[in-house]
């Protein structure tokens, strides 16, 4: 009876997960708020859902549209000037991005390429949410200032809030950083690639996930007979030479008819600012990746949309000289990466082994000498074979073993001096009675 009960509990339980779970994936809508009696049991079912998911990628994955739900309540409460339902939503919107920071460390696979993979794809869910974050945020602080509902008291709390929500989702992006840096050392340690050749390669599987990509607008303001034309484009990349570099804003900036004629949106205006012609282009490098921005303004004497298009079209096409003139960049100096150093100090009956990576270090000690036990131990702990490490690793022996035969060395040394030194007093000893008998 007892296992019926529990049986019974349990598809209960499944069926609840089943339907929030549906709930939480409805775009827009928070479900159950932190104002209703329900919500306490809605976090816990949440909590269950992750505890049944069973890897750890899939597990930073759905503690991401967790994330989102929490994300939506936050949303729903600030419009509702509920800031203490808001504290309750963000406190677990902040809860639940621990537990994906947690899981994303704990992203193993054998083969390194398949890992970076999983962590690219978190890394585009962590994207797509940091995307929405900023939204609600800029959504919120435009409606409030419209409304004019919070008092200054209320302004801070929820600027607070909504700080914290931005930080927390900045913690998890870091984490991702490191671990992907982690596993580009498993890829060479087991591939033998260069960084260059590991890098292009992560780019191809970036650009392909949707975490390095276009973003660009195109707008019209007309107004009295004219147009007033905005263009931007966004991207990151992993180009970082300058010359190579504007050979890329000329190519990704370069716009055909069919892709402004998708972009393009137009506004009629009682009243528009004029704007003077002008392209600025700002590319930011750190950690290997260049950020850049291009903004391009114009004015045109026609309102007819296949002028502007033809117009926008003509004008994206930037020369050499157009880059260079209007270019900003500007380089965060970093730290050169180091190579994977693994050292190994042979002293009596044991080894002290130390493994460098980037500014990571692991120190353990092994109760052998044998180099090839030592080997298998240390290749058994980094996930590769013993191969991969083998011209790795730097075998230094304590000088105790060539001590003694130093002493040896001199102690025969010595000896044959003895025997020559007696030989010779033997010879002098003659010697001299030879010369006593003359």
């Amino acid at each position: 009876m007892k296992i019926l009960n529990l049986l019974v509990i349990l598809i209960f339980l499944v069926s609840l997960i089943s339907i929030n779970a549906q709930e939480t994936t409805t775009e827009g809508d928070p479900g159950i708020t932190p104002d209703n009696f329900l919500w306490g049991l809605d976090v816990t079912l949440d909590q269950i859902s992750l505890l049944l998911t069973i890897s750890p990628d899939a597990k930073a994955s759905r503690g991401l549209e967790i994330a989102q739900e929490r994300l939506l309540e936050v949303k729903a409460m600030v419009e509702e000037n509920k800031l203490n339902a808001v504290a309750k939503a963000q406190n677990e919107h902040s809860k639940i991005l621990v537990k994906v920071k947690e899981n994303i460390k704990d992203i193993e696979d054998e083969d390194a390429e398949l890992e970076i993979e999983k962590e690219i794809d978190i890394e585009k869910k962590l994207k797509d949410h940091e995307k929405e974050v900023e939204k609600v945020k800029t959504e919120l602080k435009v409606k409030i200032k419209i409304e004019g509902v919070l008092t200054p008291e209320q302004q801070a709390r929820l600027d607070e809030f909504l700080n914290s929500l931005k930080n927390s989702a900045n913690e998890v992006k870091v984490e991702i950083k490191n671990k992907k840096e982690n596993t580009k050392v498993k890829i060479k340690v087991k591939t033998g690639k260069s960084d260059e050749e590991i890098e292009d390669e992560i780019e191809k599987l970036e650009i392909e996930k949707g975490v390095l990509e276009d973003e660009t607008e195109v707008e019209a303001e007309i107004f009295e007979g004219k147009s007033f034309v905005k263009v931007e484009k966004e991207f990151e990349t992993r180009t970082t030479d300058k010359e190579e570099l504007i050979n890329e804003i000329i190519e990704r900036f370069s716009l055909d008819v069919s892709e402004v004629d998708s972009l393009l949106e137009t506004e009629s205006e009682d009243e528009a600012e004029m704007k003077e012609d002008r392209l600025r282009i700002k590319a930011e490098i750190e950690d290997d990746i260049a950020e850049v921005e291009i903004k391009l303004r114009f004015s045109l004497d026609s309102v007819d949309r296949d002028t502007i298009v033809n117009t926008i079209v003509s004008k994206t096409q930037l020369t050499r000289s157009d880059v260079e003139d209007a270019l900003e960049l500007k380089v965060e100096e970093e730290e050169e990466k180091e190579e994977v150093e693994i050292e190994v100090e042979i002293e009596e009956d044991k080894a002290k082994v130390k493994i460098e990576v980037d500014d990571s270090e692991t120190k353990f000690i092994l109760k052998t000498t044998d180099q090839e036990a030592i080997l298998q131990e240390i290749a058994s702990r980094l996930g590769v074979s013993v191969e991969d490490i083998r011209d790795l690793v730097d075998f230094e022996i304590e000088e105790e073993e060539s001590e003694e035969l130093d002493e040896d060395e001199d102690n025969g040394d010595k000896s044959e001096d003895k025997g020559k030194g007696n030989n010779n007093s033997d010879s002098n000893d003659n010697g001299d009675n030879e010369d006593e008998n003359n």
